[in-house]
C-alpha cells in the first residue's frame, strides 16, 4: 500500500516541477525574445492630429476672439 502513495507523490512532484518550469518560461519569454521597437516619425507626428484635441481648442479660441 505504501508503494501506491510513493508513486502518487512522485507524480505530483513531477507535475509541480513541470508547472513551475512552464510558468518560468512564460515569464522569461519576453526577455529571451524581445520585440524590436520601431519608431516611425511620420506616424508619431500624426498622433496629436488624430485625437481631435486641437480642433476643440481652436474652436474655443475663435469664440474668444469674436467676443
Amino acid at each position: 500500500m505504501s508503494e501506491v502513495v510513493h508513486s502518487v507523490n512522485i507524480m505530483l512532484a513531477i507535475l509541480l516541477v513541470g508547472v513551475c518550469v512552464t510558468i518560468y518560461w512564460i515569464f522569461k519569454y519576453d526577455d529571451w525574445n524581445p520585440n524590436p521597437i520601431i519608431i516611425n516619425e511620420h506616424t508619431s507626428a500624426s498622433i496629436p492630429d488624430s485625437r481631435g484635441d486641437d480642433s476643440e481648442d481652436k474652436g474655443a479660441r475663435s469664440r474668444e476672439d469674436k467676443n
